[in-house]
């Protein structure tokens, strides 16, 4: 079959009209949304899988609504799927089943800081599932806090929990998993349930805080959740620096991660990223970093965060001559805010620039994999070849010191089965290689509907029979985003 980007499922309407007689008598408060291209976009988040748009759109206000909105669609069999931001690419929201709602969060804005001005007394803050990552930093603005996962996308704290995201800065600070003390969420027949708690630790009974990330909407629906935050470091440098290969590159990650230097972020690009990368901060309306010249060779991008002027200097020498004993080159730096922000701006639109590659492309397959650092270099060294040998625009990139790293594979309408083929086939690729180092076929995208056959590959059947028992535990009736990360028939 032919898959192109935007192609759609069809959906027969088949949401009972005693649901909505019920949904209206027990919320008249709630917002009920058909606009056809509101559903549309509820349906297709940023995935390049076909897509299929839900019936109707609902837009609770607070926890209770959720609480109720579920009973009813427990009761009537109604398939409901939480939305946030739509930026998820693996097909999590997409209504596989007919006459879905679509849930979306949007009002779930409220942020737990003190009203009366007063500093935060622990590093931490409970926020609303709808609140983005760009907003919550907002409002942090004067507590000298921030919250650090960074996936680029203005995705909504809800969302990034719901498929463990993680991003640019999880080499120092961790991914979403590491950034929770506990979740709110409403299970499947409206009960409301309190996961984690406000302590650095505990041991109190089964992990639940953790069941729910990464859960995509299949456990119940987030409405609440409790981050761990970080001081603005009072010093910053950023540094780029270019190699001989790919490989040598990505072995000095390795390096850099054995002697425990503590970088904030460490992405490597590939020369066909860099070619992006230079064509975006050219054509961008923002000032170029013109103190850190970027060469078309791979290369590697640095932050380096501390206390002190000297602490930070410190790492950057140690970088340096890591960099230089794999045949690093070109090794610069800068602490200029303006230069520093560009740079990464430019980095966080590699999706967009990797696209415009490639001529009337509209959408990418998006792949992600994550595997041991020692494998690394291997890994990415053997997609870049694989994407050369097809001869099909690829560019790579990633987090490298993460181990975790994408290929942006641009699509277009006019694409012959054979070539689309071809980014499959780098896609699979990628996945296989992964596992079969003891890997993993998602990093931080998760699993939606797009990667559920690899699962099984990846745990063994009993691992996802465990996946399915919990299912089907706690969401009987198969109503919790359905035909996401494990089949239950």
């Amino acid at each position: 079959m032919k898959i192109i980007q935007r192609k759609t499922f069809s959906t027969a309407k088949i949401i009972p009209g005693l649901f909505y007689q019920k949904l209206i008598e027990t919320l008249p408060h709630v917002t009920i949304d058909r606009n056809k291209y509101e559903l549309d976009r509820h349906g297709r988040g940023e995935s390049w899988h076909p897509t299929a748009a839900p019936e109707t759109i609902v837009i609770p206000q607070m926890t209770k609504d959720v609480s109720e909105i579920l009973k009813l669609c427990n009761k009537y069999r109604v398939p409901i799927i939480p939305f946030g931001a739509g930026t998820s690419v693996e097909g999590h929201v997409s209504a596989l089943q007919s006459g879905s709602i679509s849930l979306d969060m949007m009002k779930f804005k409220d942020i737990d800081l003190p009203q009366d001005g007063t500093q935060l007394q622990d590093p931490f803050v409970s926020v609303g599932a709808g609140v983005t990552r760009k907003e919550l930093n907002e409002r942090l603005r004067h507590t000298g806090l921030q919250f650090m996962v960074d996936p680029g996308a203005d995705a909504t704290i809800g969302g990034m929990v719901s498929c463990g995201a993680s991003g640019t800065t999880a080499v120092k600070y961790g991914t979403m998993r590491e950034n929770i003390l506990g979740v709110e969420c409403v299970l499947a027949d409206g009960t409301v349930a309190q996961c984690g708690t406000k302590a650095l630790k505990s041991s109190a009974g089964y992990d639940l805080t953790s069941l729910m990330c990464g859960s995509e909407g299949t456990l119940g629906v987030i409405t609440k959740v409790t981050v761990k935050l970080h001081p603005v470091p009072a010093h910053v440098s950023a540094a780029i620096c270019s190699f001989r290969s790919l490989h040598d590159a990505a072995e000095a990650v390795a390096a850099i991660k054995m002697y425990a230097i503590p970088v904030e972020r460490c992405e490597l690009l590939d020369e066909s990223s860099l070619r992006a990368f230079r064509k975006y901060v050219k054509s961008s309306s923002s000032s170029s970093p013109s103190d850190i010249p970027v060469p078309e060779k791979s290369t590697l991008f640095l932050e380096f965060t501390g206390s002190s002027k000297v602490a930070v200097e410190e790492q950057v020498s140690m970088v340096q001559s890591i960099c230089y004993d794999f045949n690093g080159s070109g090794f610069t730096f800068t602490e200029h805010e303006e230069g520093r922000k560009a740079l990464w701006a430019a980095r966080h639109q590699l999706y967009y620039s990797s696209i415009a590659l490639r001529d009337n492309a509209k959408g990418a397959i998006v792949t992600d994999v994550c595997v041991p650092l020692s494998k690394f270099a291997d890994i990415i060294s053997a997609t870049v070849e694989d994407v050369k040998d097809l001869n099909v625009i690829g560019p790579c990139f990633g987090h490298a010191g993460d181990g975790n790293f994408h290929c942006i594979l641009p699509l277009s309408d006019g694409d012959s089965e054979e070539y689309i083929s071809k980014l499959h086939e780098i896609n699979d690729r990628m996945i296989r290689r992964a596992m079969a180092v003891g890997g993993t076929c998602t990093g931080e995208h998760g699993v939606g509907y797009g990667k559920m056959k690899y699962l099984e590959k990846q745990y063994g059947s009993g691992g996802v029979e465990m996946m399915k028992m919990i299912k089907t535990g706690l969401d009987p009736n198969n109503i919790l985003n359905p035909g996401k990360v494990v089949q239950i028939s």
